[in-house]
């Protein structure tokens, strides 16, 4: 099929209930406009007290083109509603309908939701079949007719009969719809009755050993996290049966012969290992197949590495954001961030959008620039601490990144593009004459993060255990390899003054006791404080556990503290990051509670390049 587009008249279902043979063929120059009626499209309320009807097409309508047709529900669809597609009317009579329902949730019509790439992966134009594309999303790939009806085959086979996709249940020419739309996007996914995972976009299916960006894009986060499941669809000829290798599950087939489906924790579990056998439920001969449909296994040899965005570290964070087991909410915050600050989104602002239903805000999406990441992220830490309950799980992030030069609580924002590439313009921290970066995630299970508030200028206030620090010469020795410099001995809360020399994250080497006067350092000067009052603190956050390239736990559990320093009356930043040792709990723990304001040292609200500093 040729990819040039038409617009096309929908048609208005007839009284009988068959379906229309002229929905798009009278003039295919004509826009789409949802339902035509003699006085002016508008939603036909009368097919039910609880929804409208507000696109009715017949796929032989849609096929019949030598172009992609482009739908549009604008005229007959009314701003702020939620609408879902009717799979039985699709599969049982292949005819296209939207329900635009009065009221949301939608207790009485449960629906499944589908999670997909905006622009997936290639197709061939020659054996991929008829598509339609929807008036406003003309950017994004088109809708593959038969995809489609793989995705309702899901639905029904998971016990709903409506599904809702986004392309097309939303009017992608009305600002204002879509903006309603994304403060409701994380409750329509929390109210469906599962997400259905398509990979590769939703134009093809791709199989379990093509690659796909599905894991590295923003909006794809809350989609994971948010229903009660998660399932995959891809392309299986195998049929139904059972997998074994490192792990061992059931694979259920679809579409026989075409397509499989399996929930998407075990999926994330199978990706990389280099073969897993396949035993068909009945007869056929076992196959070997692999699994790489989040991403090839890295290559360790091509350097420089980038922990942070391998595909085992990648897959790691989403597997620990995920509920799973008896793991609080609280418990999995510091993953959920961190897995949301590698991904990608066409819009900076969407990377904050895309997670806030998450933590349970809603953010006015008026309120904030197209490349507003920085003002949004302090929106949203801000709405999250004024919440009951609310807590800064932010809070070291990503350790071995610089902190944000306005906002040093979390780290510096990637660059991302809407093909999913995440960019880190840093260099790597040099260790023992090897260029080398560590990935870490914060462990909560210990330590419970701090409440506290935020003000506009994104400085935290917090509670937290303190103790001074002095900075050390350059020449001063400091023991060890490389920031892991640690007392080696028994855990005690009175640790030997001598052995409390520590180097940060970012290199620098720290006193914590037993300073000499003329040691103190001489930050710039303030018109009320002396200089040799200004000070500099290690600030405990919680445990720390490493990880290496592959995704796998390294030990030991490391004691986390930030690095302050003041640069204003009571007012700190965040410079970097220490690793204690776990044997030097019972000291930390004597450490004095303090009371704390951090951020900057810049002020987000002076940035006049929003996109400079995202």
């Amino acid at each position: 099929m040729s990819t040039r587009s038409s617009h096309a008249s929908v048609g208005k279902p007839p009284a009988s209930g068959v379906p229309s043979d002229d929905a798009l063929t009278r003039n295919e120059t004509m826009s789409v406009s949802g339902i035509e009626e003699s006085g002016g499209p508008s939603p036909d309320r009368s097919a039910s007290k609880e929804y409208a009807v507000v696109l009715y097409v017949t796929l032989d309508s849609l096929t019949q083109s030598d172009t992609i047709p482009i739908l549009d529900i604008t005229t007959s669809a009314t701003i702020g509603r939620v609408r879902l597609i009717d799979c039985d009317q699709y599969l049982e009579h292949d005819t296209l309908v939207v329900h635009e329902f009065f009221d949301f949730p939608i207790p009485n019509h449960p629906y499944a939701a589908l999670s997909y790439v905006w622009r997936g992966n290639a197709v061939d134009e020659s054996t991929v079949g008829p598509r339609f594309s929807v008036a406003g999303a003309e950017d994004g790939d088109p809708v593959g007719i038969h995809a489609l009806k793989h995705a309702c085959v899901a639905a029904l086979r998971l016990g709903v009969k409506y599904l809702w996709l986004d392309r097309l249940c939303i009017m992608q020419t009305s600002k204002d719809d879509k903006r309603w739309q994304i403060t409701q996007m994380f409750r329509i996914y929390k109210e469906s009755a599962a997400s259905i995972v398509f990979p590769g976009g939703i134009q093809r299916l791709v199989s379990l050993d093509e690659p796909t960006t599905w894991i590295n894009r923003g909006w794809t986060l809350q989609e994971a996290l948010a229903p009660p499941r998660v399932d995959v669809v891809y392309a299986w000829p195998h049929g139904s049966g059972m997998y074994h290798g490192v792990f061992r599950g059931d694979i259920r087939e679809l579409v026989p012969g075409q397509s499989a489906i399996t929930p998407l924790r075990e999926l994330l579990a199978l990706n990389g290992f280099r073969s897993t056998m396949f035993f068909p439920s009945s007869t056929g001969t076992p196959t070997s197949f692999r699994t790489t449909i989040f991403g090839l296994p890295t290559d360790t040899s091509v350097r420089p590495v980038v922990p942070d965005q391998t595909t085992e570290v990648v897959i790691f964070m989403l597997k620990n954001a995920l509920a799973f087991g008896g793991e609080t909410f609280d418990e999995r915050a510091p993953a959920i961030w961190r897995s949301a600050l590698f991904r990608a989104s066409s819009r900076p602002v969407d990377m904050v959008f895309s997670i806030m239903g998450v933590f349970g805000v809603s953010l006015d999406p008026r309120g904030f620039d197209a490349d507003d990441r920085l003002g949004a992220t302090v929106a949203l830490m801000r709405a999250i601490l004024a919440r009951e309950g609310g807590r800064a799980s932010w809070l070291s992030l990503a350790p071995y990144l610089p902190p944000h030069p306005r906002l040093s609580t979390f780290p510096v924002f990637p660059k991302t593009s809407v093909d999913g590439r995440v960019e880190l313009a840093l260099g790597l921290t040099t260790v023992g004459g090897e260029s080398k970066r560590r990935a870490a995630i914060l462990d909560t299970r210990r330590i419970t993060m701090p409440m506290g508030s935020m003000d506009e200028a994104g400085y935290l206030r917090i509670s937290r255990k303190a103790v001074r620090i002095h900075a050390l010469p350059l020449a001063f020795p400091v023991p060890g390899e490389g920031h892991h410099d640690h007392l080696e001995s028994s855990q005690t809360a009175d640790p030997p003054l001598c052995c409390l020399a520590f180097r940060a994250i970012d290199g620098t080497g720290w006193r914590f006791y037993g300073l000499p006067e003329d040691d103190v350092q001489h930050p710039p000067s303030s018109d009320s404080v002396p200089k040799d009052n200004w000070k500099t603190l290690a600030v405990l956050v919680g445990w720390h556990n490493e990880f290496s390239l592959e995704g796998q736990w390294m030990g030991p559990r490391f004691l986390n503290a930030m690095l302050v320093r003041e640069h204003a009356p009571e007012m700190f930043h965040v410079e970097s990051y220490f690793e204690l040792s776990h044997k030097l709990e019972g000291w930390v723990n004597t450490w004095e509670e303090m009371d704390l304001r951090i951020g900057g040292p810049g002020d987000p609200r002076h940035a006049s390049k929003p996109h400079e500093i995202q």
